[in-house]
């Protein structure tokens, strides 16, 4: 019996490789924030926890954002918040600040793929996440 990520994850690719939908869109939006360096330290957020924090959370962001870019146009609000869904999830190990830190870029990611509507992937609003102290 499938988990509840691992459909989440057979359904992604399905949805992914659905031969009938239209291939992936140019995604420039997306593209800049994959490259952008991830975790590091600004004015509120003193960045990862720890080194050996730094890679694996970068990897699990980046690998949200390249699975996003990789779904067909139109992109479907079910596909992407469950995807970052996933990603909340398996940062949820992490420290406090750098599990903020990844909610804030799940809300940016949400944003950049063109959703103006409210992500609904934490009990307060998209807004409230990406405030900081």
């Amino acid at each position: 019996m499938l988990s509840a990520y691992q459909r989440v994850a057979l359904a992604f690719l399905v949805v992914a490789g659905c031969g009938s939908a239209s291939p992936p869109a140019d995604r420039p939006g997306l593209s800049a924030l994959l490259h952008e360096k991830k975790f590091e330290p600004r004015e509120f957020y003193t960045g990862a926890d720890t080194p050996e924090d730094l890679t694996p959370l970068t990897e699990a962001v980046n690998s949200a954002i390249k699975d996003v870019s990789a779904l067909p146009d139109p992109l479907s609000k079910d596909a992407v918040r469950s995807r970052l869904a996933k990603l909340i999830d398996d940062t949820d190990s992490y420290a406090t600040e750098d599990r903020d830190e990844v909610g804030r870029y799940a809300i940016r990611i949400w944003r950049t793929a063109g959703f103006k509507e409210e992500s609904r992937l934490f009990p307060v609003s998209d807004d409230k996440v990406l405030a900081e102290p």
